[in-house]
């Protein structure tokens, strides 16, 4: 999730996948975007992770789901597999 005053500065965090998966053990891909030219500093908070508690049962993990796309483990940055969908 971004933050205002980030959003003031023209940044945009994660346009697209807001929200994980149960069962997903893997590297988060996190989207910035930017309207104009700006300064990002280290240390400089720019986004905020919101994590919710699961209430009752989980029918199927992510990691588990037999159309899981992304559950090769990796650190680095993952190219959409959009084009294993069924259309």
């Amino acid at each position: 999730e971004g933050k205002s005053s980030t959003g003031r500065l023209g940044i945009d965090i994660h346009a697209t996948a807001g929200k994980g998966d149960v069962g997903f053990c893997n590297t988060w891909t996190l989207e910035i975007s930017v309207a104009q030219p700006v300064r990002v500093y280290a240390g400089m908070p720019i986004g905020q992770l919101i994590y919710f508690a699961v209430e009752g049962d989980i029918e199927t993990f992510y990691n588990t789901k037999g159309n899981a796309k992304y559950n090769g483990k990796t650190i680095r940055p993952v190219e959409s597999m959009m084009w294993k969908n069924n259309f």
